[in-house]
């Protein structure tokens, strides 16, 4: 249902749209848009491909005679600071609307609220999700069953009543802790013995060192639960060191081209996968849909998948395996 301003800015584009008929063009092909794209860790393949599938939204609109300029700026792997330098410029430069992989929920909120919303300028959030700020369209990955697929993989491939635990590197993060609930209530169900999770700092080298400790206090452990692929491959590089890569099992989030190998070569049990492309062509397309007064979905939860060796197959073209195309 319409709300005023809705119903508004539709009377308004049905307006135009009946003025124009008589001289040929249609109203969409009067319509150009510039629309930044503000990612965090923009090399890594998840944002890469993210980037893939807003750029097939733009190609799409263009057909309907919508033009898109799309400007997508990088702040790197961890400075949060550059991703809000990137936003002021972004909007100093006049875009029309704002896509955004936030990098940090609580400190892109003073932009997006003194900036955009109080400019008036639609926002549109891929993942992650923001603290403070308004917002046109927000998908995000259901991240409790992403967790529970995990559970669900593991329950299958350690024996019953076998010890599992998380390696929680996003103690602070609502979608982290979907991911940690997730596991553990539906391992719980499963009858597996979850043990109390352990907190780290991501790298390679942090996850390994874990992998090694745990290993020391609790001996039995069956299975680790991670919340980013990179925690499993340094736990996978401490199990092969120790020779018990075939006595504990690892699921992790996300995938990469690393991951992937991995998994086919039995290191890592599974994989949860998110869609990042679907995330990209989806906040595009609603983005689109604000400005030219079409219909907006504004909250969006998109299904994860799991990947084992079973089903390495199927996910040989994934944006993320192929480096974002």
């Amino acid at each position: 249902m319409l709300n005023r301003r809705s119903a508004f800015k539709y009377a308004l584009a049905l307006s135009a749209l009946t003025a124009v008929i008589s001289s040929g063009p249609s109203f969409a092909e009067e319509k150009k848009f510039t629309i930044g794209y503000s990612q965090m860790w923009g090399t890594n393949p998840f944002l890469l491909a993210q980037a893939a599938g807003a750029e097939k939204a733009v190609k799409e609109w263009a057909d309907k005679g919508v033009a898109v300029d799309m400007i997508v700026t990088n702040a790197g792997d961890t400075d949060v600071n550059k991703q809000v330098a990137d936003l002021e410029d972004l909007y100093a430069r006049g875009v029309d609307g704002l896509l955004i992989f936030p990098g940090d929920s609580i400190v892109v909120g003073d932009p997006i609220v003194n900036l955009y919303n109080r400019g008036k300028i639609p926002v549109a959030i891929t993942d992650i999700g923001i603290e403070k700020g308004d917002y046109v369209h927000f998908n995000i990955t259901d991240n409790y069953k992403g967790g529970a697929l995990a559970a669900q993989l593991m329950a299958k491939n350690v024996p019953a009543g076998a010890k599992v635990i998380t390696f929680d590197h996003l103690p602070n993060s609502t979608a982290g802790q979907e991911r940690r609930r997730g596991f553990e209530e539906e391992a719980a169900k499963l009858g597996l013995t979850v043990e109390p999770r352990k907190i780290y700092t991501l790298s390679l080298e942090n996850a390994r060192r874990l992998m090694e400790d745990t290993l020391t206090s609790i001996p039995d452990v069956a299975g680790v639960f991670f919340m980013n692929q990179v925690g499993g491959q340094g736990a996978a590089s401490a199990l092969e060191t120790l020779n018990k890569a075939d006595s504990v099992k690892l699921v992790a989030f996300d995938l990469d081209p690393i991951s992937y190998g991995m998994v086919k070569d039995g290191k890592l049990l599974g994989l949860v996968v998110q869609k990042p492309f679907e995330m990209g062509y989806a906040g595009m397309n609603n983005m689109v849909a604000s400005l030219t007064g079409g219909e907006v979905l504004k909250d969006m939860q998109i299904e994860p998948l799991i990947l084992s060796k079973e089903t390495a197959a199927d996910f040989a073209n994934d944006p993320q395996v192929t480096g974002g195309k």
